[in-house]
């Protein structure tokens, strides 16, 4: 019995929704082909949410713990803001990121989930922008480079054919790189 509930546990079914946006996209996250694909009957649903509105409110919820807040609670266990920017990479690169893709069309449609998804980006990007402070960059330019690092990181995403997660991670920081060690030699420059 405790093995047929956990199957159905709330969490359970946010987690088997991402997978289907990521196998269907987001016109499957209806109730009846939901419960279908997982074999329970909408009790089941309805146990945890109250409407489909509830459901897609939980999920966006629980894709930013899990894809921003916990991804930052991971890359904060580490010292200095660049082994924080690399432990991230390396967090990022163990995800599939197909859902995200999938989240980021449906922003297309839905004005909920572009409020939720303007939230998650916002985050990310205070989080990058605060490790560039952390390194020393002035703040206006730490702003400007995590927008630049995550704009490529996402854009990177939609070429074809595919690029791996290492390739986009990799070319990604090039940037950020390039920027930070200019803005290191010009201040050492300048405090000399």
């Amino acid at each position: 019995m405790n093995q047929i509930k956990s199957k159905n546990s709330k969490d359970d079914w946010l987690n088997f929704a991402f997978k289907v946006l990521a196998d269907k996209g987001p016109d499957a996250l209806k109730i009846i082909p939901l419960c279908e694909l997982k074999g329970v009957s909408k009790g089941s649903f309805y146990h945890h949410f109250t409407s489909r509105a509830d459901f897609i409110e939980r999920l966006m919820e629980y894709w930013l713990k899990k894809m921003t807040v916990d991804f930052i609670e991971q890359a904060n266990t580490e010292s200095t803001p660049l082994e924080r920017l690399q432990k991230l990479d390396t967090i990022i690169s163990g995800h599939n990121l197909l859902t995200e893709l999938h989240i980021r069309s449906w922003a297309l449609k839905e004005a909920k989930i572009a409020e939720h998804l303007a939230v998650i980006d916002t985050q990310r990007q205070q989080y990058l922008s605060q490790c560039y402070v952390d390194l020393g960059i002035e703040k206006a330019l730490a702003d400007d480079i995590a927008v630049m690092a995550y704009s490529s990181f996402l854009g990177m995403q939609q070429i074809y054919p595919r690029l791996s997660i290492e390739t986009i991670l990799r070319v990604t920081s090039l940037g950020s790189k390039k920027f930070i060690e200019d803005y290191t030699r010009q201040s050492k420059v300048s405090s000399d």
